[in-house]
Order: C-alpha cells, then structure tokens, then sequence
C-alpha cells in the first residue's frame, strides 16, 4: 500500500549544503522529495504515489535531461536562464556539469544540476529545437 504524504510529514534535512524537506519514509528521489516547500511537495509527491500505485507500484521513470530543460526553458529567473546556458553549451560539448563545481552552482538549481552530473553523455542527445529554445532562453536579458 502507498503511503501519501501530508505538509507535516517532512523533516527538513541538509542536502549538499543546501536546508531540503524530505520525506523521512522515502528512500528514493523522487517528484515532491526532497522539496523547498512541504505544502507544494506533498500534493506533488502524493500524484506521483497514486500514479505509482496505478501502475502497479512501479517507480515512473524520471528524465534528469528532459526536466532540467523544461525547468530552464519554463521558470523565470536569473538562475535557470544561467541553467538554460549550461544545457545548451553542455550540447556543444563546450561545458560538462561536475561535482567539483558543487559550490559555483545557485542554490535554485544546484538539485537539478547535480542530477546532471551523471547525464553529460545524454545531454548531446538533445534536439535542435531544444537546443534553439535554450539558447534563445540564455540569450534572454
């Protein structure tokens, strides 16, 4: 049986110098763990466990590259218009993201970031359109 998660439940952690919220019972990454805010992370967590358990409680696929290139290209910010640079230049092979770089990240993105120290080979599969809206992202003031 899956368990859903209520604002209460999180217990806030220290994640790679950076204060999360995590559920204490999920060992797994996942949509809503870790999370800035228990309220949000809860109603995402909870539609990621009831898809899970519709699925026989299979664990739903997560795509590091494809979120970090919706994220960039979908919230405002200093921060993701800089994430949106690194994906590109990471495409052109001009930029690969590492661990050694832990503390040059934003605090905003450093979660996503880190993810993508383990996907720089996949990062050169991306379209041209990806690729193009990124970049026209990055470029933007």
């Amino acid at each position: 049986m899956q368990r859903l998660a209520k604002p209460s439940d999180y217990v806030l952690q220290d994640i790679l110098g950076r204060s999360q919220y995590v559920l204490p019972w999920e060992d797994k990454l996942c949509p809503g763990n870790p999370t800035d805010d228990p309220d949000a992370g809860s109603i995402e967590y909870n539609e990621h466990a009831i898809e899970r358990a519709h699925n026989g409680g299979m664990a739903i696929a997560t795509d590091p590259v494809a979120d970090a290139v919706n994220a960039a290209l979908k919230t405002p910010g200093e921060a993701y218009r800089t994430l949106s640079r690194d994906l590109a230049a990471s495409y052109l092979g001009d930029y690969q993201f590492l661990m050694s770089d832990l503390e040059l990240w934003d605090e905003e993105t450093k979660a996503i970031r880190v993810l993508l120290v383990f996907s720089n080979q996949d990062l050169h599969k991306l379209s041209a359109r990806q690729v193009m809206d990124l970049r026209a992202r990055a470029a933007q003031v």
